[in-house]
């Protein structure tokens, strides 16, 4: 019995060997420690049906009370037996996959037993079946005291094996015949196959939490990778947008081991550092509000290089990234914000704006009262509606034309017949978000621009309308038209700092490159116009492999 016990030992140590060196697979190791997707239950299944059938053939053969080594077993007479490992593999199928994933490789390793033929193949093919699902019983124990790195999870996974293997001696004990020979085999091999096999399943398991602890280290230093990174990264953002994605790429190929990266923006290539090759994965940047701006994509040479961790880190890292250029832009807009607030105000505040409205309002008073009432009601909505916007990001259409409303009013007011207003509003888009201060400032500088020596009446037109999710604003005028390049004036250089403010603030909400569209022309007039895109589902990351 002491020589089939090492017989039996050296057997199990071979199967141990055998599942350490697959365990260094990228598979393997992703499926014991983040359970796998949705491809590896199949392998998993095969890779532990194959280990239990080996299992089987790497056995000893049993005959007339005794046994008899052999380098491999084939077809066995009907008087012989196998001391075998086979129930390793099957509890360990069981202990990782479940109920359902022990029985599937218990039956398969069942009925390849009951191939083999003996006395006990019937007993042989029904123990596989019942050690699987007694493994898939004790998974979710076993989990717990693996997910505490306990040595009790040790002990729980002997008890599997042992009680794994009492069960099988027992059904041989039930259903094999003759029953003396039955009694004769268990009480030759039960004590050293239970033994070795129970050895077995706890030695896969020491594997089992040397493996984790080995991921937990490289998670550890991936994340303090991940957070280097992004120590790195966090003042580029800073840079103009086309020089900081390029700074970053740059980054980003010296820091993650990549053979190159480039960040891309729908279609185009803004930046590149490196090589190119088969195997990327693709980090989005997106804005506070989900809005995707782009990817920066990242090469490596093999595919195995992007391991479950390596995927985890760099999906950390893109959003410690997002988060970053969140903060940075969040600072900038609320710079932009506060320059828009100062400009509104000053024009709410400039003795000349004000002179006229209250001179306006003072020429009523006298000649019609209940307008210059009106206008007195209508300064105060345009202030009250300024100071409330001013502390907000998003307002709606509405909100923001009912600003236009005021600001025109009174100065539709002063100029009378040489302003005309014409408004075209969809009331279907007027509950979508956009930057305060957006509208105003563009009707303004028509009026502006509108009003001032075109030697005829001022045309206002305002259009709002959605076509296929997307909603289309524009303002325009039929005025003396705006250079859009080369040297300005005092109010043409005011005009064009609102412009640049408010192209920043959509490009920012809206991830556009260029998000006002502006037409002048001398003598006929000009047209800003820009467009609220529909709201986008936000995106994840992914690795894909090409060719």
């Amino acid at each position: 019995m002491f020589h089939l016990l090492v017989d039996m030992l050296e057997r199990v140590g071979f199967l141990i060997a055998l599942a350490f060196v697959f365990s260094r697979s990228r598979w393997m190791r992703g499926y014991m420690s983040y359970g796998g997707d949705g491809t590896y239950p199949w392998r998993f299944v095969l890779f532990f049906s194959l280990y239990a059938m080996l299992g089987t053939y790497s056995g000893v053969t049993v005959t007339d009370y005794s046994y008899r080594p052999a380098p491999w077993i084939g077809e066995i007479s009907p008087a012989s037996a196998i001391a075998n490992s086979r129930s390793v593999g099957v509890v360990i199928a069981g202990l990782l996959g479940g109920p359902w994933i022990g029985l599937l490789v218990g039956g398969l390793a069942g009925l390849h037993r009951y191939s083999l033929g003996g006395f006990v193949a019937v007993a042989c093919m029904i123990a596989p079946l019942l050690q699987g699902l007694l493994g898939g019983l004790c998974r979710r124990p076993l989990r717990k005291r693996l997910r505490r790195a306990s040595s009790s999870a040790i002990r729980l996974a002997f008890l599997a094996g042992l009680l794994a293997e009492l069960l099988q001696m027992g059904l041989i004990l039930l259903i094999a015949r003759p029953w003396h020979d039955a009694l004769t085999l268990v009480s030759l091999i039960g004590g050293p196959q239970t033994l070795a096999n129970s050895i077995g399943v706890a030695l896969f398991f020491v594997l089992y939490q040397t493996i984790e602890s080995e991921e937990d280290r490289i998670g550890t230093e991936h994340a303090r990778k991940a957070l280097h990174i992004a120590d790195l990264t966090m003042p580029l953002w800073r840079l103009p947008f086309d020089r900081a994605v390029e700074e970053v790429a740059r980054t980003l190929n010296e820091e993650t081991k990549a053979v190159g990266a480039s960040f891309l923006k729908g279609s185009s290539e803004l930046a590149h550092q490196g090589r190119k090759t088969a195997y990327f994965i693709d980090l989005p940047l997106e804005t506070q509000n989900r809005t995707t701006l782009g990817a920066f994509r990242l090469f490596y040479e093999r595919v195995r290089e992007l391991s479950p961790s390596r995927r985890l880190m760099l999906r950390t890292l893109a959003g410690l990234m997002s988060q970053q250029y969140a903060f940075v832009e969040a600072e900038r807009q609320a710079q932009l914000l506060a320059d828009a607030e100062i400009r509104s105000l000053q024009a709410q505040m400039n003795p000349h704006f004000l002179f006229n409205v209250l001179n306006t309002v003072k020429s009523f008073i006298r000649t019609k009262p209940d307008e210059a009432r009106t206008l007195v009601t209508q300064l105060s909505r345009f202030l009250r509606t300024n100071m409330k916007n001013s502390s907000r990001t998003l307002i709606t259409i509405r909100e923001e034309l009912e600003l236009v409303t005021s600001y025109l009013s009174l100065t539709q007011a002063r100029l009378g017949d040489q302003l005309q207003l014409v408004t075209e509003i969809d009331e279907r888009a007027v509950e979508r978000l956009l930057p305060p201060f957006t509208i105003q400032p563009l009707v303004e500088n028509a009026i502006l621009h509108g009003t001032r020596n075109s030697g005829r009446p001022g045309l206002i037109r305002i259009r709002i309308r959605e076509q296929g999710g997307e909603v289309e604003v524009s303002v325009e005028d039929n005025g003396s038209g705006m250079p859009l390049h080369g040297e300005r004036s005092g109010g043409e250089e005011h005009a064009g700092m609102a412009l640049d403010n408010i192209a920043q603030r959509l490009g920012y909400h809206y991830g556009t490159e260029e998000p006002l569209e502006i037409r002048s022309e001398p003598g006929r007039g000009t047209l800003v116009r820009f467009r609220i895109p529909a709201p986008a589902e936000p995106s994840k990351p992914a690795a894909r492999r090409l060719g």
